[in-house]
This record gives structure tokens, sequence and C-alpha cells, in this order.
């Protein structure tokens, strides 16, 4: 994709988003931002996974409640399935000690089992999630298919994250997952960490507006030296989880054009999340400092964003998780590989120690 068509997304999508329809959603669909990882070919719009990071980090700029991350895999995964013309998609994981039972009678598959907190899980039209084990499976289901049971449930933004039962579910597809489970976790973390990386932006700028405004003791609260050391925090955090972002993005595409071993190998996509998580904690709580109690109420839009963050910072594993596959990882890499060029694979040639 060249410079000019990035581009015109990143203003359609700029566009749309800050004009705020009603009908926000359907007007996304309208332009195919929901199928932005589809081909071309199938009725897509064919961007890159970096690309496709951008565009949900301009959604979480504008602390959009809308699907979108979440159809956006989710149509990337119908597609490898060989269904067409999803309305929603979405994507899901079963809990870690009691995973989804895929069984077959005949020439018939059958799905028992939960998946929990669901993104929008009561408003798709199909989930698609991998099971677990070696020889993994991508499963679509019908929302609206005999044997599905919908328990609502929110995160903290208020956002739907619904339990969802599975009674002898007769899936639509059943197919060779193209990776395991982690793999998938790994995916939508990255892209949970692009929306946390608009957010925190958007959390910045209405800092920095605050404090240029607020006055106290005669002169804008912007201007006292504690208050700009907390901003100047608050900016490097905002730019570690915008880097970070871009990092994991390239990262999924290369691994997909690669296909090597598990994502969660891969120091960048696993780094996203952490890092982003790490500056969702600290943008937050700079922000309501400088806000005061005002940042708290149901009129100001900081909340907005903040409750985001706060949820999303839980959410496809949080820092201390994937802290831990990737810790895990490193101390486990039987290959010749030093720990520095594993941190550092595209690094200098020259080793730690070594003298010219």
């Amino acid at each position: 994709m060249d410079d000019d068509t990035r581009e015109m997304l990143h203003e359609t999508a700029a566009s749309i988003f800050a004009d705020g329809p009603p009908d926000l959603w359907e007007v996304l669909q309208s332009v195919g931002i929901d199928k932005a990882l589809v081909p071309e070919s199938k009725g897509g719009v064919g961007v890159s996974w970096a690309i496709a990071c951008e565009l949900l980090g301009i959604a979480g700029n504008h602390a959009a409640a809308v699907p979108m991350a979440e159809a956006m895999i989710g149509h990337w995964l119908l597609d490898f399935a060989g269904i067409e013309d999803a309305e929603l998609p979405t994507i899901a994981f079963s809990p870690p000690l009691e995973p989804v039972r895929l069984s077959r009678s005949g020439d018939e598959w059958h799905v028992d089992g939960a998946l929990v907190r669901v993104p929008w899980g009561g408003a798709c039209t199909h989930v698609a999630f991998i099971s677990e084990g070696p020889a993994a499976q991508l499963i679509v289901v019908a929302r609206d298919a005999s044997g599905v049971s919908i328990t609502p449930g929110q995160n903290l933004a208020g956002e739907p994250r619904d339990d969802m039962t599975l009674e002898g579910v007769v899936p639509v597809a059943v197919v060779p997952a193209p990776f395991e489970s982690n793999s998938l976790l790994a995916i939508a973390a990255v892209m949970r960490s692009a929306l946390m990386s608009g957010a925190i932006e958007r959390a910045l700028a209405l800092t920095v507006d605050y404090a240029n405004m607020r006055v106290q003791f005669g002169r804008p609260i912007g201007k006292f030296q504690a208050v700009q050391q907390n901003i100047a925090v608050l900016a490097t955090q905002a730019a570690a989880a915008r880097a970070a972002t871009e990092a994991g993005g390239e990262a999924i595409d290369g691994w997909l054009a690669g296909e090597n071993g598990s994502l969660t190998h891969n120091v960048a996509a696993v780094s996203a999340k952490i890092r982003t998580g790490e500056a969702a904690g600290q943008v937050s709580a700079i922000a309501h400092q400088v806000f005061g109690a005002i940042g708290f109420t149901e009129e100001h839009e900081l909340h907005r964003f903040t409750k985001r963050l706060w949820s999303w910072r839980d959410e496809y594993g949080n820092e201390a998780f994937w802290a831990d596959v990737l810790g895990e990882h490193i101390l486990g890499n039987e290959s010749e590989k030093t720990l520095w060029r594993t941190l550092a694979p595209t690094g200098s040639s020259l080793e730690v120690g070594a003298t010219r």
C-alpha cells in the first residue's frame, strides 16, 4: 500500500471519529474499516497489521465504543475459514483450565464449553476462536446457533464483555488453525495496545490543555515546575506506548510473512502490551492528579479515556502476564542466541564487551 492510500485511510478514519455520528459503527462498516485486514480481492481493504494498528490508535484517541479491533481480527479469521458476508464477527478465548471441547459425530462437529468476557458477544453474528492442543482448530460459531447462551457483562468503561456458554453447538466452520491459541492472544494484545496508545495520547492532550487553562495562585498550573515535570513524564509514556505499538504491529506482519514459531516468542509483539500497560497506569494517575476532582466527574471527558485504559490494560493479558511469557521464552531459549541478541536481534554486530 502506497503512502497516499495510507494517508487517505488515516484522514477518513479521523474524520469519521471526529464527527461522531450516532450510527458510528455502521458508518465505519460502510467504508470497510472493519474488513481492513481482508484482501481487496475478497471485499476488504488489504492493509498490513501495522496500518491496522494505526487505525486503532485513531479509534482509541476518540474513545470510540465500537468493536473495531475484534471485528478486524474476526473478519480476517473468517476469511481464512472460508466464511463470507458475516456482519459482525468477534474473537474469544476459553478459560485456561477449562478449554472448549470439540467432538465429532459422523460428519458433524459439536462444541461444548465456555467462552469468557467475549467483546460484544451478545451483539456479534459470529465468534471465532482457536482450540487448545497440538492439533489446533479454528472454530467459528454463529451467535444465534442452537445451544448458544449469553450472560451479559461489561468492563469498567461500559463496553460489552459477555460470557458465552456452548452446549452441543454445531459450528459454522472447523478448519486447521493457522497458528495456536496463544499466538491469537498475542495478536489481540497488540491490537488492544494500539487502542491504548491512542487513548494515552488523548489523555496527554487533555492534560496539557487543562494545565494551560486552569489558573491557581494567579497563574496557570502548567507554569508550576512540579506540574511541568509530571506532564513531561506523561509525554514520555505516550511516546513509549506509541513506539511499542508500532513495533508490535510490524512484528505481526513479519511473523505472518515468515510463520516462524509462536508469536509469543517475538520480543516486540510480547513487549507491546507490557509497555503500553505500564504507560497506561502512569498516564492515568498523572492525568487525574493534574485535573483533580473534576477529572472524575461524569460530565468531564477524561474518565472516558482513563476507564478504557484501566479496562484494556487487563484484557488479553496484562503486563505481568506478558512479562512472564517473555521471561520464560528468554530464559528457556536453547538456541545459541545470547540474551542481548534476543532483545536486540537487529542491533550492532559488535557483541557486548567486544573491543574495536
